[in-house]
């Protein structure tokens, strides 16, 4: 039974048509020992932020997978994630926590998701790559086989990124190239 939003904005939902309400904000909100938390941010840092601040007062997430949702052998899921439609995931793969996949997007075999990365629908993450902690892959961003993405990094929408994408870099195009540098 879903009870509500947690935002910062109280009038998040309003006019939106939503069955549900801003409980109150996540910065303040004392959960109850019974409550269970999905993370639903779209920021890879913030989603993140919050959640960890949630935990340290008690809050306990779980992970949506959608019913549709392929998975082969072998696949560990971290907690928080959520999986949407029609995603595909190969085996070995590992999937940190607070990880969002969104619709139609497949992940290789032997790869490895790091905690509070955003991979957009329709996103391929080929086979043995490996991507960092809170990196964004915008939607048709496509990972050629083997390849790493540092933390913090992002793939452009549509983007293929055939070399190593290194930390903290904006990669955009086909082949991907640098769009931004690190500055630290």
């Amino acid at each position: 039974e879903v009870a509500g939003f947690l935002d910062e904005n109280p009038a998040a939902l309003e006019g939106k048509g939503f069955p549900y309400r801003v409980l109150g904000s996540p910065a303040t909100w004392v959960p109850d020992p019974d409550d269970l938390f999905l993370a639903g941010l779209g920021d890879p840092g913030a989603r993140l932020r919050v959640c960890s601040d949630l935990q340290s007062r008690g809050a306990r997430f779980i992970s949506m997978i959608h019913p549709s949702v392929i998975m082969a052998p072998q696949v560990q899921i971290g907690e928080g994630c959520v999986i949407a439609p029609n995603v595909v995931i190969s085996a070995n793969a590992t999937i940190g926590r607070f990880v969002f996949i969104n619709i139609g997007a497949t992940i290789g075999h032997d790869s490895n998701t790091g905690e509070g990365t955003t991979i957009s629908s329709h996103c391929d993450v080929l086979g043995g790559v490996s991507i960092g902690r809170e990196c964004f892959l915008g939607s048709h961003a496509c990972i050629l086989p083997g390849k790493k993405m540092g933390d913090y990094s992002i793939a452009g929408a549509g983007s293929a990124v055939v070399r190593n994408v290194r930390a903290r870099f904006t990669v955009m195009g086909v082949p991907a190239e640098v769009l931004v540098r690190a500055t630290d």
